[in-house]
């Protein structure tokens, strides 16, 4: 059985991952930020089993040819050269 800092923890972690699109996520979220910082349980919080269990998906991506060109980013992006 998980205890209520181990929940808290969670709840944070799952709250930073997802788009926040109500207010009472919002203010959920600032409340387990304060009570995280307050308590100094940052550490807790960075080497919780939520973040061993996720995975990290890099994109890996030619530089555009202009680099200070946005349009030529742009077609980068769509993958036309």
């Amino acid at each position: 059985m998980s205890t209520e800092k181990e929940r808290g923890l969670r709840r944070l972690a799952v709250l930073e991952q997802s788009v926040l699109t109500t207010w009472p996520q919002v203010l959920e979220w600032d409340s387990l930020r304060r009570w995280v910082l307050d308590n100094n349980l940052l550490d807790d919080y960075k080497e919780q089993h939520y973040f061993s269990c996720s995975q990290e998906v890099t994109k890996i991506q030619y530089a555009p040819e202009k680099s200070s060109s946005l349009f030529s980013r742009f077609l980068t992006f769509l993958g036309i050269k």
